[in-house]
């Protein structure tokens, strides 16, 4: 595989798209891997401190509603 941005060899893919990246354009962001609820109805989230990432894509901060896949 190339880098997205460069056609350099790639090292690893964003954790959120899935775009190539070589080691130059690697970026690190945390990303949440699941949420739950704790003791006293708290919720809490699982989290990858530093996960790769594009720089190019955005993750959206809030869950979007799919109702055409109910």
């Amino acid at each position: 595989m190339k880098c997205f941005h460069c056609d350099e060899p790639a090292r690893g893919v964003c954790s959120f798209c899935g775009r190539a990246l070589c080691k130059e354009h690697m970026k690190k962001m945390p990303a949440i891997l699941t949420i739950y609820v704790g003791e006293a109805n708290t919720p809490k989230a699982v989290v990858v401190s530093d996960a790769l990432f594009c720089g190019v894509c955005k993750p959206q901060p809030e869950p979007i509603e799919m109702p055409e896949i109910y």
